[in-house]
Parts: structure tokens; sequence; C-alpha cells
């Protein structure tokens, strides 16, 4: 009992501590602001046709420019890219990716994305699947957007559905960058007649946690 006690304890401080430094090294916006540009997107429009309530937030963190590697400092397209293959390829999406890619990778899904090394390396073009669980449905200029919630085999509706934006923006003037993962949850199945989210809200402190391990893994890509 003493061992396991004290494993416990171990587990539970580090947990504390992971909670503590991310909190404090990213921040978090939610709501979205009425004004936010995901909501006249094309993917949001498509998605969430029925307008039902989301869950909704985003997590970001702004850099100074002197912190990024400079091949990627003029270009946020680039950054962006890089961002989304740090945000997948890292510490914070391996437990999922190595459970995905033993349920799901056969050969129906011969075509997706499943090793950390295609995730650390690959383009995120307008298509793309990955882990039978994400699909980027849109990119701009420095945005790239991946809708979640299931299978891209079954492209239907779905009760917990979501869009994941990872973006990069360069502010020239302050010579910052601002990073961020913005997502949005909802039911597209059909209309919600009440204000219900698709998920409780330990659900939704688990994935706010979640999407900040994530922003923290895409920076550390950007600046090594």
């Amino acid at each position: 009992m003493g061992v396991i006690r004290k494993t416990l304890s171990t587990i539970l401080a580090g947990t504390a501590g992971s909670v503590a430094y991310l909190t404090t090294t990213t921040n978090l916006t939610t709501p979205l602001a009425a004004d936010d540009e995901l909501w006249t997107s094309k993917s949001f429009v498509t998605f969430n046709r029925h307008q039902n309530p989301t869950i909704q937030d985003v997590v970001w963190k702004r850099l100074p420019l002197s912190q990024i590697r400079p091949e990627l400092r003029d270009n946020e397209e680039a950054l962006a890219t890089e961002f989304c293959r740090g945000a997948w390829s890292g510490y914070a999406y391996a437990p999922q990716r190595i459970i995905m890619m033993l349920v799901n990778r056969g050969p129906k899904t011969r075509d997706q994305l499943f090793r950390r090394q295609q995730l650390a390396f690959s383009k995120y073009e307008l298509g793309t699947r990955f882990s039978d669980h994400f699909e980027v449905v849109e990119r701009t200029r420095n945005s790239v957007t991946v809708r979640a919630g299931g299978s891209p085999l079954e492209p239907g509706p779905r009760e917990l559905d979501g869009l994941l934006v990872v973006s990069a923006k360069v502010d020239k003037e302050t010579g910052t960058v601002d990073v961020g993962l913005k997502t949005a949850f909802f039911n597209s199945v059909e209309r919600v007649q009440d204000d219900t989210k698709p998920a409780n809200f330990a659900a939704e402190l688990l994935h706010r946690f979640y999407a900040r391990a994530m922003v923290d893994s895409g920076i550390r890509r950007l600046t090594r």
C-alpha cells in the first residue's frame, strides 16, 4: 500500500504541476467574440447548419518573433503548418495517437496518417486525414481547420461534431506572433431545442487542459 500511495502521490503531484505550468504559460479565451471569423467560415456554416449551441474557446500564446526559427518568421502559412505539425506530432497528442493507430489503422485507412513521423512532416493540405478521426476541411493564409468527432470515412452529421482551427498571426509592428488553437464543438445531427451543449462541464474542462497542452506542444516546434 505504501508503494501504491507513493506512486499515486507522485502522479497527482506531476499532474498538478503540469496544470499549473500550462495555465501560467498559455492563455484561454472563452467564449469567442460574437464577430469571430470562425462563425462565418465555410466550415462552421456547413457543419453546424442547425446553428446549435457550441462549446467554444481559443487557447493562444504571444511569442516574440526573435524566438521563432528564422526561416518561419516572415511566412504565416509556413508558421501555421509547422505549428500544426508540432501539435499533432508532439507529446500532448502522443497517447491518443498511439491508441488510434492501434485501433483504427487497417486496409480502409491505408491512405491516412498515423505515425508520428507522418504527422511531423505532413503539409496538412485540404483533405488530409489522420488517425481516422481528423480531416483538414479548410485552409487560409494563416490557419488550418480540422474536423473532429468521428471517422472521415463517415462524413455525415455527428452528435459531437467539432472544428479545430490552428493558426499563426504575425504582427510585424510589435515583432510578435500569436499562435493558437480555436475549437468549437456542437451537435450537427439535429436542431437542439434548448441551450444544451454537446458535452458536460467536466469534459469541457478536460478539453481545455488538453488544448493548452496541444498549444505548448506546437510552440516547441516553432522555437527549436
